[in-house]
């Protein structure tokens, strides 16, 4: 659980810290967006430890950003 709270924090201060860096925002919105999806696949743990099986809200968010991953290591590669 401290590890979700630690996520959520740093997804937190990133994007305060991009309202006042303009110059920086770019690259602090896509480290919110890394501790986001890592708070997702934390959750995702979590419930597949407690329940045995994933939310369906957390499968349905990851999905498309896996595809799209894939998608672009098959080009590059």
């Amino acid at each position: 659980m401290e590890d979700l709270v630690r996520y959520r924090a740093m997804e937190s201060l990133c994007r305060q810290s991009a309202v006042f860096r303009p110059l920086e925002s770019w690259r602090l919105l896509a480290e919110a967006e890394m501790w986001h999806h890592k708070a997702l696949e934390e959750i995702a743990i979590r419930s597949i430890d407690c329940n045995g099986a994933a939310p369906a809200a957390v499968l349905a968010q990851s999905a498309p950003r896996q595809n799209a991953r894939e998608a672009s290591r098959l080009r590059a590669g």
